[in-house]
């Protein structure tokens, strides 16, 4: 008895973990993960190898066309760039699993406070206020173009986004820049400002110049599933129970929509991370898009990996993301799952 007695909480400590293990939810986040390191694995390879396979090299960009081999040789050696590349690889993994990204060439500083420093002074901001625009317009829109279907609204609303889509962002960046910044001069329209305020008044038209472009997708996918929604049975019966119209739309309409919302947000951020460099060069914002450009043109090795690495990284954790809140939202997907497994 005694032996039982001291067995017990072993065995129900060996069930609560075989529970926590046959849990839909706790196996999705670890083959997930599982996959995360081998894509960010692949990412890192790919990255070091186009780097190094690319003409020039760092030295250039630190000493000048006038430098002689001796200092280009001295830089070298310094950083490392005249070992082996199966060398100069397992050295950047043995930092990366210290968490450690490297010094920057150009700015003498860690990757890290470079590219937190344009991140958060610029890129989040600026990403966070691109996808509230793009979500809000997008869904507002589409809900109007699904309640006024074949009627001329609704061809002005897709024939106005996809005209939007259609024109580089650049020649939208330009009208948008003359029109409010030059002609109108409500809003500044070159850099990043001094900060606080300042900053989010120069990143309103950078945001309202990418969402124009991103407008069409969102605005198409959400007119689609309002629009299948809106023809169901419970929407007509929710009506002809004399439901006020705000209730069907906020508890009724978003909430069957709000598995294909989440995953349309998801899916811009991503977007998103690639499409603001453009803008932010437009705009001359000093954020990671130009950081990026500005490193992959003066060669500086740390921060181009560190950058791509972070964006990866990214991509990865937003899809784990939305496929959890998928997953909370609809217990649907979990008895999926569960059935499944």
């Amino acid at each position: 008895m005694q032996q039982l007695a001291a067995t017990a909480p072993g065995v129900r400590r060996e069930r609560r973990l075989a529970q926590v293990a046959s849990n839909p939810v706790v196996c999705l986040v670890a083959r997930r993960l599982v996959a995360a390191v081998f894509v960010l694995l692949l990412v890192s390879v790919l990255v070091f190898l186009l780097i190094h396979a690319a003409p020039g090299g760092p030295e250039n960009a630190l000493l000048g066309r006038d430098a002689t081999d001796a200092q280009r040789q001295a830089v070298r050696e310094r950083y490392q760039l005249n070992d082996p590349l199966p060398t100069q690889y397992a050295s950047y993994l043995r930092s990366l699993l210290r968490l450690d990204l490297g010094d920057s060439f150009i700015f003498r500083e860690s990757v890290t406070t470079v590219v937190w420093r344009a991140a958060w002074g610029v890129t989040i901001p600026l990403l966070a206020m691109t996808w509230i625009f793009a979500i809000t317009a997008g869904l507002t829109l589409g809900y109007v173009a699904a309640r006024r279907r074949g009627t001329v609204l609704d061809r002005v609303i897709v024939g106005g986004t996809v005209l939007g889509a259609s024109t580089p962002v650049f020649v939208t960046g330009t009208f948008v820049a003359y029109i409010v910044g030059v002609r109108l001069g409500w809003l500044p329209f070159f850099g990043s400002g001094d900060g606080g305020w300042d900053t989010v008044r120069h990143l309103v038209l950078p945001a309202v110049t990418t969402t124009t472009v991103l407008l069409a997708s969102t605005t198409k996918l959400s007119r689609v599933r309002f629009a299948e929604i809106l023809d169901e049975d419970y929407i007509t019966f929710a009506r002809a129970r004399g439901l006020s119209s705000r209730y069907v739309v906020g508890r009724v309409l978003v909430r069957n929509a709000a598995v294909h919302i989440v995953t349309w947000s998801g899916s811009l951020i991503v977007t998103l991370v690639g499409g603001l460099v453009i803008v932010e060069r437009m705009f001359s914002l000093k954020g990671v898009g130009t950081q990026l450009i500005e490193s992959i043109n003066a060669r500086d090795i740390p921060v181009l990996q560190g950058i791509t690495l972070l964006i990866a990284i990214l991509a990865v954790g937003v899809n784990l993301v939305v496929d959890l809140l998928c997953m909370a939202i609809d217990p649907r997907i979990r008895r999926g799952m569960e059935v499944d497994s």
